[in-house]
């Protein structure tokens, strides 16, 4: 799982929510107020002390879990085999998946040097839909970025970002995919874990 790719993805990932200016949508506005919140976390440099590590990890993660459905991008992440799992092994996977993208973000933030994203266009069908965008990046060129959204309920939640039409779902599926196959899900279970406690 250090696929170099995958953290290029995953860094791009991270700075899709600091953002420039919103087109008005339901979807993006779900967006936008997470983003605000983001903004503050990592602008306030009362945070950046080693006592505050703590509280300033703990109001990321809460922020990130109020747009992103784990569940889901858990399930499309593991595509296929995600039937084969039991309720717990499900649960443990969300679990641990979602740790290790939220670690990654927590350790991203403490490099956000003022990047800025700008929200083109929103696309729904149903309980499905879309939020092209596009960030510039510090060597000046831009990427183009789509947020993949489901609305279960009554509210939006991304599961999926695309990067140059590349998915981060289908980076990992393929990663998890090669593991599953040649050892089994104790094994991925296992890796993930172990990226986990790396980054804690």
């Amino acid at each position: 799982m250090k696929n170099r790719f995958i953290r290029h993805l995953t860094a791009i990932f991270i700075l899709l929510f600091f953002s420039l200016t919103i087109k008005a949508g339901e979807a993006t506005d779900r967006i936008k107020a997470a983003t605000d919140k983001l903004i503050e976390i990592v602008a306030n440099h009362d945070l950046d002390a080693p006592e505050m590590a703590e509280k300033r990890a703990k109001m990321i993660r809460e922020t990130v879990d109020e747009v992103f459905d784990w569940s889901e991008f858990s399930k499309r992440a593991l595509g296929k085999n995600w039937r084969a799992l039991s309720k717990e092994q499900k649960n443990e996977f969300i679990f641990y998946f979602s740790q290790l993208l939220e670690r990654t973000y927590m350790d991203k933030t403490r490099n956000y040097s003022g990047e800025k994203m700008i929200f083109l266009d929103e696309k729904i069908d149903g309980k499905y839909g879309t939020v092209g965008s596009k960030i510039t990046l510090s060597s000046g060129k831009d990427a183009a970025i789509e947020y993949r959204v489901i609305k279960p309920g009554n509210k939006w939640f991304i599961y999926d970002v695309y990067v140059e039409g590349i998915s981060l779902v289908s980076n990992y599926r393929s990663q998890f995919s090669t593991i599953l196959t040649k050892s089994g899900y104790d094994e991925l279970l296992k890796r993930l874990k172990a990226k986990v406690d790396e980054q804690s």
